[in-house]
């Protein structure tokens, strides 16, 4: 448990949690088998169970608990409107603590409650605006899987919200940038060379180095 310990603080030295030493492939194996078990709840019943997970900053598999709970009901809830969107944007400013938290609720739960309702992914751009550094890391990593592949998704917005980003101090939100460069470069790449040649004098090499990795 020591050597797990450790291992959290080596690769989230951010973060004030301890870890408990449980996969993250467990932890979802482990929300999976308590949806099983307990049909009868609704959907809302789930988000106030992952709610209380999420506020409980003891442990890192907490966290990680509460983004499983809520893509198991992400996808049929009834909400056109963006409630959950607003919920998930309070996880980031409040209860996220790491960058591995912050991009499995992008990844995982909040690009299961995007594909449903792609007319909310214009909103994903303005948390690249808000205080918190998670949200404005979330603000590239929740588009991710959707660049390139959904036409719902503007690319001047995007590229707008990298630019707007370069002068951010904060290093995960600079791999965030970099990240969504990469990605994006795999479906226009004329347009992220032009974009980093603009703008090579202000972008941080630890930005660049993400942003070419797979350009030819």
């Amino acid at each position: 448990m020591r050597s797990d310990q450790n291992s959290l603080r080596r690769y989230f030295p951010e973060s004030t949690q301890t870890l408990l030493g449980v996969s993250n492939t467990e932890v979802i194996k482990l929300a999976g088998v308590a949806f099983a078990q307990h049909r009868g709840l609704t959907a809302e019943d789930w988000l106030a169970r992952a709610e209380r997970f999420a506020q409980d900053h003891t442990y890192h598999e907490y966290f990680i608990m509460a983004s499983a709970l809520v893509a198991k009901v992400a996808r049929g809830l009834d909400d056109k409107d963006g409630r959950l969107l607003k919920r998930l944007q309070v996880w980031l400013e409040r209860y996220v603590s790491n960058w591995a938290q912050c991009d499995d609720l992008c990844i995982k739960p909040l690009y299961v409650y995007l594909q449903r309702r792609p007319q909310l992914l214009e909103r994903i751009h303005d948390w690249g605006t808000l205080p918190g550094p998670w949200c404005r890391r979330a603000s590239n990593v929740a588009l991710i899987k959707f660049v390139g592949r959904s036409p719902d998704v503007d690319q001047a917005l995007v590229f707008a919200n990298c630019e707007r980003l370069l002068g951010d101090a904060d290093p995960y939100v600079q791999k965030g940038v970099g990240w969504m460069l990469k990605v994006l470069s795999q479906y226009e790449l004329q347009a992220v060379h032009d974009f980093l040649h603009r703008h090579l004098a202000r972008i941080k090499r630890s930005t660049l180095r993400y942003a070419i990795e797979k350009m030819p």
